[in-house]
């Protein structure tokens, strides 16, 4: 129980930093490459361009309460890892990366349809999950490692169909991803 919580502690901290820190700068750089966006209301209700203290407090807040859903979530998905320890990190960051993206990356709001380029958008949020959930993976990890707590097993009778469930969910986001990064290409 006290592993589960430091995992989940330090996934938050986790998200503070990817979510609170690296989405601001990714939201800069945006800024400096799309002077016509500045200004612009946001899909999720910013004003482009422009950096306030609220804002990036705002930023950290979900970045924290994100940590901690992800650091829930890990243990929940933890047992159903297989294969090589790299493996694991690898298909994890990848599958969430690519559900987090589908649900950020969307051709009918304003967001993707100004920024440019648009290879750097799309690539910069699916990048920033992947990385969150990679850090997250090796945050437990480590812990696990100095409290000599190894992880559990999925049961054999559950653990194939939640992994092909996780499969189809993975296959749904990307096909989605795609159809919007299409679109958004014109």
């Amino acid at each position: 129980m006290r592993v589960g919580l430091r995992i989940v502690g330090a996934s938050a901290a986790v998200g503070v930093l990817t979510i609170g820190v690296l989405s601001r700068l990714m939201m800069f750089l945006f800024a400096r490459l799309n002077p016509d966006a500045d200004g612009v209301t946001s899909d999720d209700g910013f004003e482009m361009g422009t950096f306030t203290v609220a804002g990036s407090l705002n930023l950290a807040l979900v970045g924290l309460l994100f940590g901690l859903l992800s650091g829930v979530l890990y243990l929940v998905l933890e047992p159903l890892l297989i294969g090589p320890t790299t493996f694991q990190t690898v298909s994890l960051s990848v599958g969430a990366g690519v559900v987090g993206a589908a649900n950020l990356i969307h051709s009918d709001g304003r967001d993707f349809t100004l920024l440019e380029p648009l290879w750097l958008t799309v690539g910069l949020c699916t990048l920033l999950p992947i990385l969150h959930v990679a850090a997250v993976d090796l945050s437990a990890r480590r812990i696990r490692s100095t409290r000599n707590a190894g992880r559990r097993s999925a049961s054999p009778v559950l653990g194939w169909p939640l992994r092909a469930g996780l499969a189809v969910l993975f296959v749904l986001a990307a096909s989605s991803l795609v159809a919007d990064v299409n679109a958004l290409n014109g």
